[in-house]
């Protein structure tokens, strides 16, 4: 499986309701069965961030719903895209990881290998 990570700084988006945030990653795992349910922990380091884990055997799949998702122009999309960086595992896992989102658009990304 490959694990993506999914860390979310709520400090980049005042008012952000986490605890609905939080419930729509459920929801993903929930309506899909190539999803495994999402590990959560909270942690700091200068500002307050939650790193949201998921694991799938179908990674280009998985990401073109994160990025489904992140295109559109709701409180989700708006919120994650201001607030969220977004890495899976390359080939030797989380050793040659993939940036595949950055809420800094000057951090340059990369896309899943064909």
């Amino acid at each position: 499986m490959t694990k993506f990570q999914i860390q979310i700084h709520p400090h980049r988006s005042p008012g952000l309701d986490t605890v609905l945030l939080l419930s729509q990653f459920e929801a993903l795992s929930n309506e899909r069965d190539w999803i495994q349910k999402p590990f959560v922990k909270h942690g700091f380091d200068e500002h307050a961030f939650i790193n949201v884990m998921f694991e799938t055997d179908y990674p280009k799949l998985f990401w073109k719903l994160l990025r489904e998702k992140l295109d559109q122009a709701d409180d989700f999309g708006l919120s994650m895209r201001a607030t969220s960086i977004i890495i899976c595992e390359g080939k030797s896992g989380w050793d040659d990881y993939l940036m595949l989102h950055h809420y800094d658009p000057g951090i340059s990304r990369e896309h899943l290998p064909e």
